[in-house]
């Protein structure tokens, strides 16, 4: 992570039952603050996705 990733907006595309379905994951809260409640599994064929922090 640097200054201009959004951890905590991130999230991860998983496919479902054939369908992609986006979850949440506050990766800035999991290793800033130790959040384990922000941790994620992530599973075979998991996309992450970090978006650019907002100025």
């Amino acid at each position: 992570m640097n200054q201009y990733a959004d951890g905590n907006r991130a999230s991860v595309i998983r496919d479902v039952n054939g369908e992609l379905k986006p979850f949440g994951v506050r990766i800035d809260d999991l290793i800033d603050d130790t959040d384990l409640s922000a941790n994620v599994l992530m599973m075979p064929g998991d996309i992450l996705i970090i978006p650019d922090a907002y100025f």
